[in-house]
């Protein structure tokens, strides 16, 4: 297949032997074949919170497509987040598509998918506030603790829309929430680890992969991914794939297909759900890397088979 890229950057595509070319919102290497659309906005630093810059991004995409159609008629292009592009006729600009995007919605929706899978895993204890009347709670909750509290949005990645919440910093916190927005809060876990495993759900099989230990960096009080390490105790690796599999099964019964990642925290020898991201990760580059030295199918392979079986 003449395959392009879309994504926010270009990390996934090192040593990439199957796209023909890509087109991100940044490039951190000296990716060939890649539009950029930093090159044209250099002063513009990107909000992936902002409306506004996810229509500005999307209307680049769009425009990159049409260009590379004008001089290759037979190209197709794959999505990091099927978010992107979702308003626009897929079909006429040969954009690959493996999901509905209001299953997308609903799995990334940190919200509804632990309501549902709490019978099937372990979850934390969450409340659920309006912006404007968390600093009420919070202030009842700390007449009887001195816990810190995780405050979070219905929807974010790699950390964003994650908020730390202590009884020093709560009033320079509440300026960055919504007031009319509802959020998820919990007691913030500590002496814990954040784990992650990647997924691939076909039609008869779901794949489970190594799973790795997340590097969460804490800047500002807001939670910020900063990497993956695959080197975990087995027993952990072990206990992560085992609680994987109920959810795994239940997204497949949903009618999920293709890669997706599932975040854990381990805690005493628990692990508590805490999202599910229908998409690849920040993570699968160094999988895939890991994957290609094993000489096994890379999870861009596996997605790439999926599609054309379903373009059939």
């Amino acid at each position: 297949m003449n395959l392009y890229y879309i994504g926010n950057n270009d990390v996934l595509l090192q040593n990439n032997k199957i796209f023909k070319g890509s087109i991100t919102v940044e490039r951190r290497y000296n990716t060939k074949n890649n539009i950029c659309f930093k090159d044209l906005y250099k002063h513009k630093k990107v909000n992936y919170n902002s409306l506004a810059d996810l229509k500005k991004i999307d209307k680049f995409f769009l425009k990159a497509v049409k260009m590379i159609l004008k001089h290759n008629k037979d190209a197709y292009f794959l999505r990091y987040n099927e978010h992107n592009l979702k308003n626009v006729n897929l079909k006429k600009y040969h954009i690959l598509k493996t999901n509905d995007y209001e299953m997308y919605q609903y799995i990334n929706n940190k919200f509804l998918i632990r309501n549902d899978l709490k019978n099937i895993t372990n979850t934390l204890e969450y409340c659920y506030v309006l912006g404007f009347k968390l600093k009420k709670f919070l202030l009842k909750k700390w007449e009887t603790s001195n816990c810190d509290f995780v405050v979070q949005e219905k929807y974010g990645f790699a950390g964003t829309n994650t908020f730390i919440f202590t009884k020093d910093n709560y009033n320079e916190q509440l300026k960055k929430l919504k007031r009319f927005t509802t959020y998820a809060v919990s007691v913030l876990q500590k002496n814990c680890i954040s784990v992650n495993i990647h997924l691939f759900i076909d039609d008869n099989k779901i794949d489970y992969f190594k799973p790795s230990q997340q590097i969460i960096d804490t800047i500002n009080y807001n939670m910020n991914y900063n990497g993956a390490s695959f080197e975990l105790e087995k027993k952990i690796e072990d206990k992560i794939k085992t609680d994987s599999k109920p959810i795994g099964e239940f997204l497949q019964n949903y009618g999920y297909r293709g890669v997706l990642g599932i975040d854990f925290i381990y805690k005493n020898e628990k692990l508590y759900l805490m999202e599910i991201n229908a998409r690849f990760q920040a993570s699968s580059a160094k999988l895939n890397e890991m994957l290609a030295q094993e000489k096994q199918q890379t999870l861009f392979d596996r997605q790439i088979k999926l599609l054309e079986k379903k373009m059939i």
